[in-house]
């Protein structure tokens, strides 16, 4: 997945490569005085200059409408006179209309505190009600120093196909993290859900095996999962150690709203560090 500051131009550079096995998803960062918007997918360019900071809705609609996807890029990053729209300031009526907001962003996101916020903002509107995913990404505006470590999204496909790669970022059957890797899904009446599922109220079980990260860089910061958090709405209904390479299983009662989960550990000589996020199972009523 590729963007760039209201243009599509890398799209055309990406046709020039001679590689068969990266499959790029078209896009582009909206980048307007009231936040970036980034545009997924969209069958058809969307005219960004036509957003203002009390009509964005209809420009969402727009956007869906022509098959795109819609997130909300660093919500929280320093705004102008610093850099002009680089804070969300869009006033969204109906954030039915986002589909994921960049939780993490930048380099070192889990050492910059506007990670939280962005996180704060996701988990509220999930605890609303909206059905809305977390990714994590960067602007690639300088070369990384060996010292600096960047947040991966890994997606949940069945084949490297563009349409299954934007159909499972649509559901949401993708986690963020900064290296742990994990195999995450859940059971119920003898069926098998990912992320971004909705599944019935009742028992269910969920299943998770954390492994190691493959990026060479990533693993020079040590960055090794301890512990499962899970959350039930806003209320944490299980919290146990976890072992790379161990599947774990765990027997839960669900109940209307959302589910998903969080592995804690250490790394960069820090402890308790938020490691992976999951994005949200969904629950129906009864």
């Amino acid at each position: 997945m590729i963007t760039d500051h209201n243009t599509t131009a890398p799209l055309e550079e990406v046709k020039t490569w001679d590689s068969n096995e990266l499959v790029i998803l078209s896009g582009m960062e909206w980048t307007t005085f009231f936040g970036h918007l980034l545009v997924i997918g969209a069958r058809k360019v969307v005219d960004w200059r036509k957003a203002t900071i009390e009509t964005i809705d209809s420009s969402l609609e727009e956007i869906k409408a022509a098959g795109g996807l819609t997130g909300i890029a660093h919500p929280f990053s320093i705004g102008s006179p610093m850099c002009t729209g680089c804070h969300w300031d869009f006033h969204v009526q109906d954030y039915g209309l986002i589909d994921f907001i960049e939780v993490w962003n930048r380099l070192n996101p889990d050492e910059d505190f506007r990670s939280q916020q962005a996180y704060e903002m996701w988990v509220d509107l999930l605890n609303q009600g909206f059905r809305i995913s977390c990714s994590a990404g960067r602007d690639w505006h300088r070369q990384e120093d060996e010292t600096d470590s960047t947040a991966l999204t890994y997606v949940g496909a069945s084949a490297d196909y563009a349409d299954v790669l934007l159909a499972n970022l649509k559901k949401g059957n993708y986690y963020i993290t900064l290296g742990p890797k994990i195999h995450l899904s859940m059971k119920q009446a003898g069926k098998t859900y990912v992320m971004g599922d909705e599944l019935r109220v009742g028992d269910s079980m969920l299943k998770i095996t954390l492994e190691p990260t493959e990026q060479a860089k990533l693993k020079a910061f040590n960055f090794v999962g301890e512990y499962l958090v899970v959350w039930q709405n806003d209320q944490i209904i299980a919290c146990e150690t976890i072992e790379e390479g161990i599947e774990k299983e765990l027997s839960l009662e669900l109940v209307p709203g959302y589910l998903r989960i969080e592995i804690f550990g250490r790394g960069k000589g820090h402890s308790n560090k938020r490691l992976v996020i999951s994005n949200p199972f969904y629950i129906g009523k009864a």
